[in-house]
């Protein structure tokens, strides 16, 4: 079956009756010169049927050995006559004018279009250089399946068309379709063009055609002119690994934001070629963008998922590498391209995007990689909380705790990814920490005191944050936690002694024991009742001598007198002698001396004595 399956999608021309645009017929035309040609170039033509084409195929394929191969086929509006097929093929697209299309303007077409005029030589910029443009034509007379190939040498527009070459049967065949009206052919570009070098290939104007011989004084007949018909067999694939400041990958645990706030992240692109050789060239772009979504959010509108790149949310996307140049000193594929350094200042989830242009001149696409492998992760900070409680104090006294903060890290900016090392000025990790204090308890946390929670405002690092107070009403063992909230994205919240186990946060309240030393203290005195039978009135005094021994002898260690009057009987007290604290004997010595002149007088006497045994307990304690 002529065209086979591996035909391709088929260039449809208009045929039969019906005038179509084709190249004028003149001295300016021919397929030797036409490049040259200043528009109009083309006219409208009605080819005879022998020459008039329905419609071509092209395709590309690799065979077993590696080597390219371009395939097409016609088919003509009559299958009798002769004449030559010519496929042509340029590296270069025809120019901007010459937009043909079902919508095609015939007459700004004819005024301004020659489809020829960007036929160009070899390229030398490529190793070994490439050679120009060529043709391959088919040689019908007599049912001949001869194929010829001619190349442009030179620089444009002083382009020479090369002898033609007969291809052999090692690198070439044709085939007619047995009624005569197609036909299909195949030649090994590899071999017969490219010297046996693997290139790829890029052709971005192809024109079928018939044309009266094969000379370059030839005319054309008719052609196929299209827009956009390209022909290429490379493709390229970019692989990109996220990067740190050293060029190591980052792994899949992430990397961490530091204490200093900022992070200086790479990307590298691998870019390899598939389907043939050539020299790197092109750029490519990197952007890096913030995903946001580190754990994903699925109450968000839309959802965001835990995979999200570039091309699914990109909030925050920086252009840091802006056609970054590809190349590669040994002038081969793959080549690894590194990106400029970015500078990010919020943790969380970031996605490189790398772009490459390809070598259009080459026939090498272009190729990007936006896949969740350009993904990396940037983890906030754990600070470290520690806290110092007061001395044991007694009951009465308040307890106090006291923490320290420190490995914090500022706030993001608010650009938060940067294309230089310099990011400005950082705020420094809010948040609070609050102290909560447990007890009384032993060998657990015990109750809350919910009266003694506290929270302080953090500023960043802070070796004295506090301190937190409180004047418990009951003795015993209590414990504080700490237990700091962070500052996101930046800076994760910690706690500290949250099973009470840290024994530097447990403070003692206490009662002190009391003590009791008694001490006996014995107080003497002495009373007289004077009376008289007759004689009136009492009238007169009572002496009273004390003495710290049971004989009234020596001094007395106290005396008084005092008076007596009113009728008989009458009581006097001493009032209180020197009080006494050791054993001891004693003795009073007393006397009444009267003024009434009916009542005798009583003289003085060692009348009293008494003996003192004082025996102290000594001190006693509480428990």
């Amino acid at each position: 079956m002529v065209p086979g399956s591996d035909g391709g999608t088929p260039l449809t021309d208009l045929f039969g009756s019906v005038k179509e645009l084709g190249p004028l017929n003149s001295n300016t035309t021919k397929i030797g010169v036409i490049h040259n040609d200043v528009p109009p170039t083309l006219g409208l033509t009605n080819p005879n049927a022998q020459v008039d084409l329905r419609q071509a195929w092209l395709n590309t394929a690799k065979d077993s050995s590696g080597d390219d191969w371009i395939y097409f086929a016609w088919e003509r509006d009559s299958n009798s006559g002769s004449g030559f097929i010519a496929y042509e093929f340029m590296k270069n697209a025809a120019p901007t004018a010459c937009a043909f299309g079902p919508t095609q303007d015939d007459t700004a077409l004819i005024a301004n279009c020659n489809p020829w005029a960007n036929r160009s030589g070899p390229d030398a910029t490529q190793t070994p250089p490439a050679p120009g443009d060529f043709m391959i034509l088919w040689d019908q007379q007599g049912g001949s399946r001869d194929l010829y190939l001619r190349v442009w040498s030179g620089t444009a527009p002083n382009l020479t068309l090369g002898a033609p070459q007969l291809l052999d049967a090692n690198v070439s065949a044709a085939a007619y379709s047995a009624d005569g009206f197609r036909g299909e052919a195949a030649i090994n570009i590899t071999d017969a063009i490219y010297g046996g070098v693997s290139r790829c290939l890029a052709f971005a104007n192809i024109i079928p055609s018939t044309v009266t011989g094969n000379s370059d004084t030839a005319d054309y007949k008719d052609t196929i002119l299209t827009s956009g018909r390209t022909l290429s067999n490379c493709t390229t694939t970019t692989t990109t690994t996220p990067r740190d400041a050293a060029g190591a990958a980052i792994p899949a645990t992430g990397v961490s934001i530091t204490t200093a706030g900022v992070v200086q992240v790479k990307d590298s692109a691998l870019i390899a070629l598939t389907g043939g050789s050539a020299n790197p060239g092109g750029t490519i772009d990197f952007t890096l963008c913030r995903a946001n979504d580190s754990a994903g959010n699925p109450s968000a509108t839309p959802p965001v998922a835990a995979t999200a790149t570039c091309d699914t949310i990109n909030p925050v996307s920086v252009l840091v590498g802006n056609d970054v140049v590809v190349s590669d000193p040994d002038g081969a594929y793959p080549v690894t391209v590194t990106s400029p350094s970015a500078w990010v200042t919020a943790a969380g989830r970031y996605c490189w995007k790398a772009e490459y242009t390809g070598v259009s001149s080459a026939g090498i696409g272009g190729s990007s990689d936006v896949s969740t492998g350009e993904c990396f992760k940037i983890n906030p900070v754990t600070p470290l909380l520690t806290t110092d409680a007061g001395n044991n104090v007694t009951l009465g006294t308040a307890i106090t705790d006291t923490a320290s903060l420190t490995g914090t890290a500022p706030e993001p900016t608010s650009t938060v990814i940067h294309t230089s090392a310099s990011v400005g000025p950082r705020i420094p990790a809010g948040g609070s920490i609050t102290f909560t204090l447990f007890g009384p308890s032993t060998g657990s946390c015990g109750s809350q005191v919910t009266a003694a929670t506290q929270s302080v405002p953090v500023t960043g690092d802070n070796t004295s944050y506090g301190p937190a107070s409180f004047t418990p009403t009951s003795a015993g063992d209590y414990h504080w936690k700490a237990s700091y909230n962070g500052d996101s994205p930046n800076t994760a919240g910690t706690s500290h002694n949250a099973t009470c186990g840290e024994t530097g946060e447990d403070v003692t309240v206490s009662t002190v024991p009391s003590s009791l030393v008694s001490d006996q203290t014995w107080v003497p005195s002495d009373s007289v009742t004077v009376s008289a039978s007759a004689g009136g009135p009492l009238a007169g005094t009572v002496s009273f001598e004390f003495f710290t021994n049971g004989t009234c002898a020596g001094s007395s260690a106290f005396s008084t007198t005092k008076s007596v009057a009113g009728a008989s009987s009458q009581t006097v007290l001493s009032g209180n002698a020197p009080a006494q604290t050791a054993t001891g004997s004693f003795s009073w010595r007393v006397s009444y001396t009267s003024t009434n002149p009916a009542q005798r007088s009583i003289a003085a006497s060692c009348h009293e004595t008494s003996a003192l045994t004082v025996t102290n307990g000594g001190t006693i304690s509480s428990s």
